[in-house]
């Protein structure tokens, strides 16, 4: 056991805390959800971290260990808080390709961090102090950078913009987590940055009476909020509306009704019974929740405004002499209703009187 932890009970409780969270992370990895399996990560290899930490000994031995462990996994602590809050902000198409960017420079000097320990160990050995701190420096720049950037983005972002509750539980948590391991990274390089002997007569008793009971405080808050995010318990924590009501200016409802009447309408994309929102979102390359905001300013819905021009079409396929000789269902199927019993519950909503009394009247006028 590493001499760096000498208090039992400490070790004790931490332990249990960081073995939840490597639980968790392996129930969040089961889900196979972007976001989930990011925060999993995250959870994983902080509690890993600390397993590293308490096991150095032991772990640092062995390749597998150091791999699965150590061996500069506190690198994509940073990246990993940041993207768990951006990828809710962040539009589903760019995800990936926003996930990749924010963890390949960490993933790059990991491997080189382990190719250096385990492929070039005599190296390693003759330099550890200038490895080590090398990574230090690292760990500073890239904690300071997803402090400072992270609080930018998430303070300026629009685009999908998070209802105020969930905000600031999402504010809170990057904040507090990456506030913290930026100050745990400046704390051990400073030694080094500042040659003063206070640091080097002090350094481990300031770890063990400040560092190591925050840690403890961290490390139960992620834990605690790693549970709440699981959706049998989110809903006590996070509204269902995740996203705050964002209002279309006239400029924009008026290129939505353009683009759905060319689409939607004069493209016909109406007859297609399987037709959703998202389906049609991406067809006229916007955003769901904008398209959902825009019914919602018709006070409509998706639903009842594909029903309402399918029952349009219908009528004008009726009154056609084109289409004297097909009956109702027929037609009702051309305009994409798929039940005769729906689209008679539709037509009388919406018109109120049957499809058969419609077709009678307007005989009658004729």
């Amino acid at each position: 056991m590493n001499q760096a932890y000498p208090d039992l009970i400490y070790n004790g409780v931490m332990l249990c805390i960081n073995i939840q969270l490597l639980l968790i992370s392996v129930f969040y990895f089961y889900k196979r959800q972007l976001r989930l399996v990011i925060l999993g990560a995250l959870c994983f290899f902080i509690g890993a971290i600390f397993i590293n930490n308490l096991y150095w000994n032991i772990v640092k031995e062995s390749f597998f260990l150091s791999l699965l462990l150590g061996a500069g996994k506190n690198l994509f602590f940073g990246p990993l808080i940041y993207l768990y809050v951006s990828t809710a902000q962040t539009p589903k198409k760019r995800l990936k390709k926003h996930v990749l960017a924010h963890l390949t420079f960490p993933f790059i000097i990991h491997i080189a961090y382990l190719t250096i320990k385990f492929g070039y160990s005599s190296f390693y050995t003759q330099n550890y102090y200038w490895t080590v701190i090398s990574l230090g420096y690292v760990l500073v720049a890239i904690s300071l950078f997803y402090l400072v950037f992270g609080i930018i983005e998430f303070k300026k972002n629009k685009v999908k913009p998070l209802s105020p509750r969930v905000k600031r539980r999402y504010g809170y948590f990057m904040h507090v987590l990456l506030s913290y391991y930026f100050a745990i990274n400046l704390y051990n390089i400073l030694p080094y940055l500042t040659n003063s002997p206070f640091f080097a007569a002090n350094f481990f008793t300031l770890n063990r009476y400040v560092f190591m009971p925050i840690g403890l405080l961290i490390n139960t808050y992620l834990l605690l909020f790693s549970i709440t995010e699981f959706f049998k318990f989110k809903s006590l924590f996070v509204p269902s509306r995740l996203y705050q009501k964002t209002d279309i200016d006239p400029a924009g409802m008026n290129e939505l009704t353009i683009k759905l009447r060319e689409h939607l309408i004069e493209g016909k994309l109406y007859t297609d019974p399987n037709l959703t929102i998202s389906n049609l979102a991406k067809e006229l390359r916007v955003d769901k929740s904008r398209l959902s905001h825009y019914f919602k300013e018709q006070e409509t819905s998706f639903r009842k405004y594909l029903n309402s021009i399918r029952v349009s079409e219908f009528k004008t396929l009726l009154l056609s002499k084109e289409f004297e000789n097909y009956n109702l269902t027929g037609l009702s199927t051309m305009v994409g209703f798929q039940s005769e019993t729906t689209f008679f519950r539709v037509f009388k909503e919406i018109e109120g009187i049957t499809p058969s009394e419609f077709q009678q009247k307007n005989s009658t006028g004729l």
